[in-house]
């Protein structure tokens, strides 16, 4: 299943088990330098069938380089 947000395409393709990933978007909090941090509105896929989780490549990219910011800033 693919979803728009904000004109962004969300299409995440079929499961290995044979079910359609379907869009949702998700919070994660995550202990940064020592610092709760929360992530919010991450577009994820999740297949109805078997709960398997995919972020897009993007998505990833985008939250490795917010990571290494505040762990950066954390240093100064």
């Amino acid at each position: 299943m693919s979803g728009n947000h904000g004109g962004v395409d969300y299409d995440y393709g079929y499961c290995p088990c044979t079910g359609t990933y379907e869009h949702r978007f998700i919070e994660v909090e995550m202990s940064v330098a020592q610092r709760n941090v929360v992530i919010k509105d991450i577009p994820q896929g999740e297949c109805p069938i078997c709960g398997s989780q995919v972020y897009k490549m993007q998505v990833m990219e985008r939250i490795e380089t917010l990571m290494r910011a505040e762990r950066s800033s954390e240093r100064t």
